[in-house]
């Protein structure tokens, strides 16, 4: 806190001691506005310097940000700077937002009343509205830290211009003033007369000039230029089709699966691929169907057997209501005779799960209910280490997924902060949505070897012949022979491809009995064996993921104006800056 205080002594002693080493005794300013919609700006600033001086600083505002964060940037180009009439040398660059003009000789010192002169040229500072054109400058800026005495400010239209209808205000006093300045008066030369008293160090003149488009034909810029230059002064804008651009050269070159060549018919599935493989790679995730497919695989490899139970009567109609929602069938897993020690690591994850009690012979679906989702994290990373260790992907897709997920995040925290620390709205939404572009993206990251590629065309064409022979009733010349056992091996991969429906009905004429895995009630129908598969499925599906209410989560759930800068107030709009002795 005493450096602060120190610092802050220090810095009111050194602009009190410049105001008592020179003042400008005089800031008269000519402002001509081109017929091009350019200012033809001269500074004559007359500066009285009590103590010796090598002269003055003058820095003037190019580039300012609104209340939302955009920036706006003028065009400037300092033109011939003289100090009473002659050359002298001058210093110019650009520093951040300001350009710097620094005038007099380092090795020369001047005391008492020089008159300098400062012709500059500025673009774009005209702001373009529907039915009016208007020039918000100021004049004399609002970071002088000598007084200055009296200013004036003569503003000029393109000859020939009527001045008709044209509205001028102006503003004195500190930056955010809305203290109204005198009214402009017209000289004899027709030009608008703005003056202001005594301004101290911290105060300017702000002029406010509107223009109907009708008297001032000034071509306004075009959309492409307008965005050109939005971009170029907000470079950060320019970040979303960076990135999106970014992404796409990136999903192209790491994300984009090896082409997958021509999808032909396939009568078998792929081999050394089970059913809920299968799934995965047609979306490069696991999905509760694919779970629901590897029970059905289970079962049809002879690890457990399905028992529906159902107290009412087993009638046609009592199947069709539990079709549609109204049910009270109820399914039951029992163990079969053939060991699980063969089976995958997925698929034993999913047997241990199905039978938590190694003493236990059946287990109904029900009691899964609350705690089979325990289980689900396992019986994935199982699976997708099978798919990498048979070299079908070379990263987990879901480790993929989620990696670009988190930079996605990362990048909308970023843009939250920014607004909120820098007061930028355009910055704050520039990285959101550069976020938000990475997040759209992360689902199509994941990336299959060629050898995985193979594997999905085979899927691919083991879906198209199962699809196609429902819909467009073609019958292979060269396809398998329908009988139960092909119905058999291909079921599980039927619901994987979520065509159970199809696959059941190209078999209704054959299937006169049920299969060796599957029991309940008195009568068999194939119609009806397609239902109790459709429930089942449905009935696996919400138990796999339920959940006591009472179990804390962590956000996851087990499966996965006039003036474009504000206007009407003194240090407002374009041009401004400030000065100083040095």
């Amino acid at each position: 806190m005493r450096f602060l205080a120190a610092a802050l002594c220090l810095v009111v002693a050194v602009g009190v001691c410049a105001g008592a080493t020179l003042y400008i005794e005089n800031f008269d300013a000519a402002v001509n506005l081109t017929s091009t919609g350019n200012l033809d700006v001269i500074e004559t600033l007359t500066v009285v310097f009590v103590t010796p001086h090598h002269g003055i600083e003058r820095y003037i505002t190019v580039s300012d940000t609104t209340r939302l964060g955009k920036r706006v940037t003028i065009d400037l180009r300092v033109g011939e700077v003289t100090m009473d009439g002659e050359r002298v040398p001058v210093e110019t660059r650009r520093s951040g937002t300001r350009e710097y003009i620094r005038i007099g000789d380092p090795d020369r010192t001047v005391t008492g009343t020089h008159v300098y002169r400062i012709a500059y040229t500025a673009g774009r500072a005209l702001l373009f509205h529907n039915d009016y054109l208007q020039l918000y400058w100021n004049v004399t800026g609002n970071e002088w830290e000598i007084p200055i005495r009296r200013a004036t400010a003569v503003f000029a239209l393109p000859p020939g211009t009527p001045m008709e209808n044209v509205s001028t205000t102006s503003y004195v006093g500190p930056k955010g003033s809305t203290a109204l300045g005198q009214p402009a008066t017209v000289d004899a030369a027709g030009r608008f007369v703005f003056t202001a008293g005594a301004l101290n160090p911290g105060s300017g003149l702000t002029i406010d000039i509107s223009i109907p488009r009708g008297l001032l034909p000034i071509t306004p810029p075009t959309f492409a230029e307008k965005l050109g230059r939005f971009l170029w002064d907000n470079k950060l804008a320019a970040l979303p089709i960076a990135t999106l651009v970014f992404m796409i050269v990136l999903w192209y070159r790491i994300g984009k699966d090896p082409r997958r060549g021509v999808i032909a018919p396939a009568f078998e599935p792929p081999s050394d691929l089970g059913p809920g493989e299968a799934g995965i790679l047609v979306d490069d995730r696991m999905d509760l169907r694919d779970v629901s497919a590897m029970v059905i695989g289970l079962a049809v490899g002879g690890y457990l057997t399905i028992r529906e139970e159902s107290p009412d009567a087993e009638a046609f109609a009592e199947k069709a209501r539990a079709w549609v929602g109204g049910s009270s069938t109820k399914y039951t897993f029992v163990r079969a005779r053939r060991s699980p020690d063969d089976l995958s690591a997925a698929e034993r994850a999913l047997y241990d799960a199905i039978f938590p009690d190694a003493e236990a012979k059946e287990t109904s679906l029900d009691s899964l209910e609350n705690r089979f989702y325990k289980h689900l994290p396992t019986i994935r990373m199982r699976l997708f280490e099978e798919l990498i260790e048979k070299k079908l992907y070379a990263r987990n897709p879901e480790r993929v997924r989620a990696s670009y997920a988190g930079w996605a995040g990362a990048l909308v925290a970023a843009g939250v902060g920014a607004g909120v620390v820098f007061a930028s709205v355009y910055a704050g939404v520039a990285l959101a949505l550069s976020g938000l572009v990475v997040l759209a993206f992360s689902p199509i990251m994941p990336r299959k070897t060629v050898k995985g590629t193979q594997a999905l065309v085979e899927v691919l064409g083991l879906s198209e012949y199962i699809h196609r022979a429902e819909v467009d009733r073609i019958e292979f010349t060269d396809a398998p022979a329908k009988n139960p056992k092909r119905f058999e091996k291909l079921l599980p991969y039927a619901v994987a491809l979520g065509l159970t429906s199809i696959w059941v009905r190209q078999f209704e004429g054959l299937l006169r009995e049920p299969p060796q895995w599957y029991s309940g009630g008195p009568t068999f129908n194939g119609y009806l064996f397609g239902l109790s598969l459709g429930r089942l499925a449905m009935g696996m599906q919400s138990t796999f993921v339920s959940m006591p209410r009472a179990v804390p989560t962590t956000g996851r759930s087990a499966w996965g104006g006039h003036s474009t800068f504000g206007g009407g107030f003194s240090g407002g709009g374009f041009g401004g800056g400030g000065g100083r002795g040095w």
